[in-house]
């Protein structure tokens, strides 16, 4: 087996790497540290993670502050829905649209965007945006220790990130524009506060859109295995979200128990 000295490695690379290895990931049991910022102030949650990926399902309980809250995707009686035990008010199992007011309240994400594949999608988007002038984005900043394990770290800065509008073409939404452009569905609404999070936009509206997903993202990638530890993304007001991945188990076995409602383990 081959063995390539990550010193020797370039930045994009390194971050090529990340895409390709993580490409390879069909399940994941993991912890995630998400902080972000809403309405000006961090939200912080710490969740326990298992996911399948193809067919996506996935099963989430909050350790903090909403501890016990459990979610599973999708719901065992109707697939375009998520099962949720708020573990509290109104002490009934609910029944919930994974895209739903109730279930994108105060968080960048919804339940659809586990595992690795959004935020991987995300990077390797700009990344290929700015391929032409992707050595000098990206910048690398050695090794760090992060949890007990070795971690290179890369930076991208993006100096053309900012605002402009846009004009709403027939058909668009919100959401369709987002994931068009891989922007932030919560930084387009928190940029045009007339909006709600659930308004409905037409033809000829006019939007402040960002020109993309941030102005600087730190990626944290183990040594080891080439897959994030941890992400931070800048807007231009300063740290915009965090994520961080503990515990990360790649391709654990999960049985279909494990993604159902009557499984020993949870509490539905």
């Amino acid at each position: 087996m081959s063995f390539t000295d990550p010193s020797k490695t370039s930045a994009p690379d390194k971050v090529k790497q990340v895409f390709e290895a993580t490409r390879q990931i069909e399940s994941l049991k993991y912890e995630l540290i998400r902080s972000e910022r809403i309405n000006g102030t961090f939200v912080e949650n710490h969740l326990s993670i298992k996911m399948h990926r193809r067919p996506y399902k996935i099963y989430m309980k909050e350790l903090m502050p909403n501890t016990g809250m459990e979610v599973l995707y999708p719901h065992p009686l109707d697939e375009k829905k998520a099962l949720v035990n708020p573990n509290g008010f109104p002490w009934v199992n609910l029944k919930l649209d994974p895209k739903g007011e109730l279930m994108k309240k105060d968080q960048h994400h919804t339940i659809l965007e586990g595992g690795y594949d959004y935020v991987v999608s995300v990077m390797e988007y700009l990344f290929y945006k700015h391929k032409d002038g992707i050595d000098d984005l990206l910048n690398d900043h050695g090794t760090s220790q992060l949890n007990g394990q070795t971690c290179e770290i890369i930076s991208m800065v993006n100096p053309n990130f900012g605002y402009h509008s846009h004009t709403v073409k027939k058909g668009e939404s919100i959401s369709s524009i987002a994931l068009k452009n891989r922007l932030s569905e919560y930084m387009i609404l928190e940029k045009n506060p007339s909006l709600g999070p659930f308004s409905q936009i037409e033809a000829g509206d006019i939007l402040n859109l960002p020109t993309d997903y941030a102005a600087k993202m730190v990626l944290f990638i183990d040594q080891d295995r080439q897959i994030p530890l941890k992400l931070e993304v800048y807007d231009e007001l300063g740290l915009f979200e965090k994520y961080e991945f503990r515990n990360v188990e790649i391709d654990p076995v999960l049985t279909d128990d494990e993604f159902s409602d009557g499984y020993t383990a949870y509490s539905f």
